[in-house]
């Protein structure tokens, strides 16, 4: 007998949003006010205020702005930073309300207070902080497992207007490109040699949303890439065995503000972004946080759009000193064309070959793919006890498709065939986790511990309809196309047939990871998970066990580490055609195990960040696809006799030279190839032997063009296989952008041009998607 699953999830939303609507507000008071330097008024970050006599602590934020809590009736602030002269206020704090202390004024000179400036900008650069990578409070520097943390500092420098931009800064991915999938529209990527189709920002605050989907930069606070099989604390579900990206949003926090920006820039795009924080009551417990983004641009090809909008709210509650809860939900609307070109010609081995026209589409602005993606999210944080904290996480997604995916199949170099795929779908997940995180001593043993249970349901329905060749014959590539209207469209729908597909799997998992101290710096981390697969849809029910080892050795006291893992990543594969007539056969579950070593590096106050590694990924029981012959009871079947091997190493640096100037490089070398099966000794598609990329400014910190500043990155890959056929390659590309801007008060000011040498290349994965030219952008932002 099957137990229904809808239960406890719905009764855990229940009692989450139950809790948001009947815990009252408690009977204390908020001072809130601005420090400010009394040389210039410039507002102090990290000036440090205190509660005279009490152990309640705050600190100011970018803007100087603080907010504190405190009992009612006379209260005494400290309010300190650096070498300046402590100053202490007195204020009668009214029980219920928030009492605005106005500017408070240190005697902070001017060179000081730059300094702070800069060690703000390098801790937001370097620092790399993370509440998920490994589910509990551990640093980069003892961490065994490598990640890599992108923030919004650098999204705003890089003028990044779209998820592309995002995957692009971050080291070590490569081939992000449009993804394709049962009707979804999204980012694919590759991390270590892997695919990521699933893995390209589908993880959201640690938890999964649906694969193939998209998002808005706007509302992101950063991008972890979370390097390696990591199946023991991420389970599998949208994630590969090179990593995962996990897309961490912006929470609200105890302060009002906001702010507006306006972009525009090369084929009429036009862009406004608004970001608005407010509390909702007197206290600061009840927070509210609001982001939401308008994007509309078309392509420099003939026909092509792109429009998004989203919006996505945000609210806190401190509800008492032990619990504190949030939800927060996510809207994203987007319209764009979805194009791939299909290489079959015979005769080429490189799809530069193709007398390819880069400025025509063979598309329309009528049919296009159409999403709309929902994510919820609630946490209860709820504090036992001085050692164990409680958090229990809910999430729910759903994505409504209406894909209309056009691949262009070239048989040879000056010819095509237009062929649509009209995919109507709709992807739900449901996942409801349960943390309890340790931090304690056995016996003179320091032990930070985390049990963990997890639920995940995962959907899919969708309906197919293939019009092999819409035109009815060959087009040339260089020639005129007629454009596809969304009349003549729907009529050759309705005389095509119908194939509908759906998908229903549960997983159960249970998982333990503990981080030993043997001594202050030294410490051991022992990890496991179990897993229960349940593909409803095909009766078929699978376990597997996923284990995970580090050590970390601080050579030097939070400054230098060496460490070593071994992770073991996994995924679920449920019932397949296993041959030329159909027979369905279970598959065994497909592992990734793989051993990591290197070093990490923050010296000079992280004013030089490093970490340098080399990694050797082995996945056994590898299932590959195999194309029947005509005639047979299927067109593809699936053969798991593939071993494959993943080895490289990989180097990521952040450098803080002198005032001002930021470096960040990153560089990943990847020997990727099947050393058993049909595929033997040949490498994975889609994967390039180097990647780097880059990206270095400079912002004058004074004198009369202080807050000026220029940027300059780029990204470079070699040469790939298109496909698995192994006859075309995608040559390497390298690409150049360029920024400068300006900042002062509540104002900033940015232009940029991407892709500054107006390179012509493609980027894919199976598919060939060409890319951007030279296109310039302009951006103003005004804070509030």
């Amino acid at each position: 007998m099957r137990i229904s699953t809808r239960t406890p999830f719905r009764l855990s939303l229940t009692i989450l949003f139950c809790l948001l609507a009947s815990l009252s507000f408690a009977q204390t008071a908020t001072l809130v006010g601005k420090v400010v330097s009394s040389s210039n008024d410039l507002p102090i970050e990290s000036a440090t205020i205190s509660i005279k006599g009490k152990n309640t602590v705050t600190s100011t934020d970018q803007e100087g702005r603080f907010s504190i809590s405190t009992q009612a009736g006379s209260t005494t602030l400290v309010f300190t930073f650096l070498n300046a002269q402590p100053i202490e206020k007195k204020v009668n704090a009214e029980a219920g309300k928030k009492t605005d202390m106005g500017t408070i004024k240190l005697d902070v000179k001017e060179n000081e207070l730059r300094e702070v400036v800069v060690d703000g900008m390098i801790r937001k650069f370097a620092e790399k902080k993370s509440d998920y990578v490994a589910r509990m409070p551990l640093k980069n520097i003892e961490n065994s497992q490598v990640y890599t943390v992108v923030p919004k500092e650098l999204l705003q420098e890089q003028v990044a207007v779209d998820f592309r931009n995002v995957l692009t800064s971050a080291p070590g991915v490569s081939a992000a490109s449009l993804g394709v999938g049962s009707g979804g529209t999204g980012y694919s990527m590759r991390l270590r040699g892997f695919a990521g189709a699933d893995g390209a920002g589908s993880i959201r605050n640690g938890m999964a949303t649906n694969f193939v989907s998209l998002s808005d930069p706007a509302n992101l606070e950063s991008v972890e890439v979370i390097k390696g099989p990591s199946a023991t604390l991420f389970g599998t579900t949208l994630i590969s065995y090179g990593g995962l990206i996990n897309r961490v949003t912006k929470k609200a926090y105890n302060g009002k503000g906001g702010e507006i920006g306006l972009s525009t820039g090369a084929w009429g795009l036009g862009r406004f972004t608004f970001d608005y924080n407010t509390p909702l009551d007197n206290t600061g417990k009840a927070l509210f946080r609001i982001n939401t983004a308008l994007h509309k641009e078309n392509t420099w090809q003939d026909y092509g759009i792109n429009k998004t909008f989203m919006v996505a709210p945000t609210f806190t509650y401190q509800a008492s000193d032990r619990l504190k809860l949030t939800v927060d939900a996510e809207y994203f609307n987007s319209n764009r064309n979805t194009t791939y070109v299909n290489l079959t010609a015979s005769g080429l081995t490189n799809i530069n070959q193709l007398a390819w026209n880069w400025d025509k589409s063979f598309a329309s602005n009528d049919v296009t793919s159409k999403a709309e993606v929902l994510n919820i999210f609630g946490e209860a944080k709820y504090t036992l006890s001085d050692k164990w904290i409680s958090q229990t996480l809910v999430s729910y997604a759903r994505t409504d498709n209406n894909a209309n995916y056009l691949f262009l199949d070239v048989s040879s170099a000056d010819s095509l065939t237009r062929r649509y795929m009209h995919i109507p779908s709709i992807f739900t997940t449901q996942q409801l986790q349960q943390n309890f995180n340790g931090d304690l001593k056995i016996g003179s043993i320091r032990n930070r511990m985390l049990v963990g249970f997890d639920y995940t349901k995962l959907t899919t329905v969708d309906t197919r309809i293939t019009l092999s060749s819409y035109d009815g014959k060959k087009l040339a590539i260089q020639g005129t196309a007629v454009p596809v209207y969304e009349d003549v469209y729907n009529t050759k729908l309705a005389s095509a047939s119908t194939r509908a597909s759906r998908r229903f799997t549960r997983t159960y998992s249970a998982y333990i990871s503990d981080v030993v101290d043997i001594t202050d710096r030294l410490n051991v981390m022992a990890s496991v998970r179990f897993d229960r697969f349940d593909d409803v849809q095909n009766s078929y029910i699978q376990s597997s066990w996923s284990p995970k080892f580090g050590a970390v050795y601080q050579v030097l006291k939070d400054r230098a580490s060496v460490f070593a893992n071994y992770m073991d990543g996994f995924q679920n594969k449920g019932p397949a055609a296993a041959d030329t007539a159909g027979t369905i056969k279970a598959f065994k579950p497909e592992h990734a195990k793989q051993l990591e070593a290197g070093i990490k590096l923050e010296f000079f106050g992280r004013k030089l960040s490093s970490t340098i590694s080399y990694y050797h990924i082995k996945v056994n029981d590898r299932i590959r696809s195999v194309t029947a012959p005509t005639g047979s009871a299927v067109s593809t079947y699936s053969v798991q006799d593939a071993t494959q091997k993943s080895e490289g190493f990989e180097i990521d640096l952040i450098a803080n030279p002198i005032d001002g100037l930021h470096i960040i490089l990153g560089y990943g070398y990847n020997d990727n190839k099947f050393i058993k099966g049909a595929y033997d000794g040949k490498r994975d598609l889609g994967t390039p032997r180097q990647i780097a990329n880059f990206w270095i400014s400079h912002r004058l910190a004074s004198g009369p063009l202080s807050g000026f500043g220029v940027g300059f990155g780029g990204n470079f890959a070699s040469s790939s296989y298109l496909n698995s056929t192994y006859y075309y390659t995608m040559p390497g590309y390298g690409k150049l952008d360029a920024t400068v801007f300006y900042e002062k008060s509540n104002v900033r000011f940015a232009a940029k041009i991407n892709n500054l040498t107006d390179k012509r290349y493609w980027l894919g994965d199976y598919y060939g998607e060409v890319q951007a030219p030279r296109q310039f952008l302009a951006n103003v932002t005004f804070k509030f």
